[in-house]
């Protein structure tokens, strides 16, 4: 196929412009979204030893939600076999969750020496998700276990995150 005097003439334009947007530096430090500063990190905080373990490849690690940071958390996913376990850090306090009325299901217990709650959403209708909070001086540190997209639940998402839990807390801050 030819292209005409004035198509590659486009093209070119085109190119230079990418290269020229796209190749500028923009110097100093990343700045943390706001809510970022002094959370306790999941991703960096918790070793690669800990997650291998619990039976979780270290390689599987996702940072934040598709690499985008949300304001006031720190979130670490690993990929389990049927699962997900996730670990959220965050500002919210244990109260915040009993208000907030997307949750439900909730049991009181501890997490280690910290009072905390098992919670599941309210829409989750098919026991796919189950979350462990423990209150932490920044707010809280949630656990969830969650199935991958359709897969069926091979055992109770509940059970799995109280024995994550229980091997991971001890990395968490007090």
């Amino acid at each position: 196929m030819r292209m005409s005097m004035g198509g590659r003439l486009l093209v070119a334009g085109i190119l230079v412009w990418a290269l020229v947007g796209c190749g500028s530096a923009v110097e100093g430090e990343a700045e943390p979204l706001s809510g970022q500063a002094g959370l306790f990190d999941p991703c960096t905080d918790i070793p690669d030893s800990a997650i291998r373990g619990v039976g979780l490849d270290p390689y599987t690690k996702e940072v934040d939600i598709a690499g985008v940071e949300m304001p006031g958390w720190k979130i670490c996913t690993w990929s389990g076999d049927w699962y997900f376990v996730a670990i959220f850090s965050n500002i919210y306090s244990i109260n915040d969750i009993r208000n907030n009325p997307e949750y439900g299901n909730l049991v009181d217990g501890s997490v280690g020496s910290r009072q905390g709650v098992m919670f599941t959403k309210m829409d989750d209708l098919d026991g796919g998700s189950c979350y462990i909070a423990a209150e932490v001086s920044q707010g809280s540190i949630w656990l969830r276990v969650n199935t991958k997209g359709l897969r069926a639940v091979e055992e109770p998402t509940c059970g799995l995150a109280r024995n994550y839990v229980d091997e991971l807390e001890e990395f968490w801050p007090h």
